[in-house]
């Protein structure tokens, strides 16, 4: 049996496809809204009996597979890999993975957390020293069952995690490597987790206010990317398909409150500002975003700043009016229904953006008495909002929108639109008159200053995945250096088999990435080899796609199968 074969059998489409949707049972079938169109009257029919799913609305219909690629806009090979996790099925061994991507390595982690999750929890719950963090959420209202879902913890004053760890056959290594867990005390836990459920690290928040930060988050780690993870994805993701909205708040407890009080289509960042990544995993789900953050002048800085990344994004984005409420959590403690309405009639950012602009002119704009000055403030202030839009249409209807508040003709401001556009562009190009540099070069670089660290890319790349002549040469002699184990310093060897042309570009490299890189890192290096290989295997694709293109035209079919044929291999690789 196959591995997806296997999958198939072990995992059971009524209790993947519950994991995501409310199914009710209608005969023999399960019966569900259907997430990828909108519906009021449940169309979705899931066979247990033939393990499928088929929308009678939309007509989409398939396996678990079909449904998860659909589902999370994944492509096969990542859906493979979700499942066979789930699944519990070992996939074949694939070439070329880091050694710090090994599964057998990241599953070790994943229990490592897992196991300090249940320990803090059963802390909380149990446990006398548990007894002030277990009052203060009661005192927020949230309930046993909620505490149970979110698996929130406490960690006490005493590390208790390491002993325990390494009970259970953990070296001290793999606990640092999974994020240290027991670096937490006197904090409020919130696991931090997949969409699978994996535990990837925590979120600590103190009780005692005199304590420092605030907030502390599991560092780094090859399991843990603070800009791409989502505090609740993996509870909120069916939600948000059913809602066709996300709502992003900024904390963990802003999410716990928000599901506990029934909008369950709710994440959260995890300690750090919202990121390209974010926006885009959002993106898979839909398309529509739904902010709410503090009201204080911090959160204000923060919003904004997420509105425009989100529309630059190509993002429909709205805002939750939290009236005089500092944030949700407290909005949801005086009523919950109040914050459901919020969430219902949540506003366009972009009008937001208009009325803050316009409302201290109010009278004057309706008297018709704004003067030339303050038509260009305004406009000043608008506009860089609407270039930020990526969709020309919808540019265009704020445009007219201004135009006709502003009192002027709509060619006047697509003229001043079109102004600051190329303003911008021309502080790029001078920004960037000097080339960047590429990914391989940065490699080489950092290599050249760490040559040890050569021996974690030996045999998994080699000199022509590069493109440049320059780092082909410098790969080589690093990798001559460390084989034959020259006694010689590793800058004075390369001095001298370099020419001086080359070896003067190596040192500016340096120079530039010393600032702006820890050269200590291996994940930089491991983040730089996986573009290079990326890289790689973008032109090898290109390039067989021409050569396909010029045997089918030929009618070449000796040629072609054989050009199919490699063209497979290369991309299995």
């Amino acid at each position: 049996m196959d591995e997806v074969e296997e999958i198939k059998r072990r995992i059971d489409i009524v209790d993947l496809i519950s994991s995501y949707l409310t199914l009710k049972k209608a005969g023999a079938n399960y019966r569900a809204l259907c997430p990828f169109h909108n519906e009021k009257t449940p169309s979705l029919m899931v066979s247990p009996e033939k393990q499928i799913f088929k929308c009678f609305g939309c007509n989409e219909g398939g396996d678990v597979f079909s449904f998860v690629m659909k589902m999370e806009n994944l492509e096969f090979r990542e859906t493979l890999e979700m499942l066979a996790q789930r699944a519990g099925v070992k996939l074949k061994p694939r070439r070329n993975i880091p050694p710090d991507e090994k599964p057998d390595k990241k599953s070790r982690l994943f229990k490592i957390n897992l196991l300090s999750a249940q320990v803090f929890h059963k802390i909380l719950i149990s446990h006398s020293s548990g007894k002030s963090a277990l009052s203060y959420l009661q005192k927020r209202k949230i309930s046993s069952s909620t505490i149970k879902d979110f698996m929130i913890g406490y960690a006490p004053q005493n590390k208790v995690l390491a002993p325990f760890l390494k009970k259970r056959g953990f070296t001290d290594q793999e606990i640092q490597s999974a994020g240290g867990p027991d670096r937490f005390f006197r904090r409020l836990i919130f696991p931090i987790r997949d969409v699978m459920g994996n535990v990837l690290g925590f979120t600590g928040r103190v009780l005692d206010p005199k304590q420092e930060p605030k907030y502390l988050n599991t560092p780094e780690t090859i399991i843990f990317h603070k800009g791409r993870i989502l505090f609740n994805l993996e509870k909120a993701r069916g939600e948000i398909k059913v809602q066709k909205a996300t709502v992003v708040v900024e904390g963990q407890m802003d999410v716990i409150a928000s599901y506990q009080a029934g909008v369950k289509n709710v994440v959260a960042t995890s300690g750090t500002a919202l990121t390209k990544e974010h926006l885009q995993t959002l993106y898979r789900y839909t398309p529509n975003i739904i902010f709410s953050f503090d009201s204080d002048n911090a959160g204000l800085q923060t919003a904004k700043k997420a509105y425009e990344s989100a529309i630059a994004e190509g993002l429909n984005v709205k805002m939750v009016d939290l009236e005089n409420y500092k944030d949700p959590g407290e909005m949801i403690a005086d009523n919950p229904k109040k914050w459901q309405k919020a969430v219902e009639n949540a506003k366009s950012v972009i009008d937001w953006y208009f009325n803050l602009a316009f409302e201290d002119r109010k009278s004057k704009v309706e008297d018709g008495e704004m003067t030339s000055q303050e038509k260009k403030e305004i406009a000043k202030e608008i506009l860089p909002i609407i270039k930020k839009i990526p969709d020309t249409i919808e540019q265009a209807h704020f445009i007219g929108l201004l135009a006709k508040k502003l009192g002027v003709a709509e060619q006047v401001v697509f003229d001043a639109l079109g102004r600051l556009q190329k303003g911008e562009e021309a502080i790029k190009t001078e920004k960037t008159s000097r080339p960047q540099l590429l990914a391989e070069e940065i490699f080489v670089g950092i290599l050249a200053k760490n040559p040890g660290k050569i021996k974690n890319f030996i045999n998994k790349i080699l000199p022509e995945d590069f493109k440049l002549k320059f780092s082909q040469k410098v790969y080589s002699l690093i990798f001559s250096w460390y084989n034959q184990r020259v006694s010689e310093e590793i800058r004075k060897y390369l001095s001298k088999k370099l020419s001086a042309d080359d070896f003067k570009r190596l040192e500016l490299i340096g120079l530039e990435i010393e600032q702006k890189y820890p050269l200590e890192s291996n994940q930089v290096l491991i983040d730089l080899y996986r573009r290079i290989k990326s890289d790689k295997s973008e032109e090898m694709k290109e390039k067989y796609a021409q050569e396909i293109s010029q045997a089918e035209k030929e009618g070449n079919m000796v040629k072609l199968k054989q050009l199919i044929k490699e063209f497979q291999d290369v991309i299995s690789k």
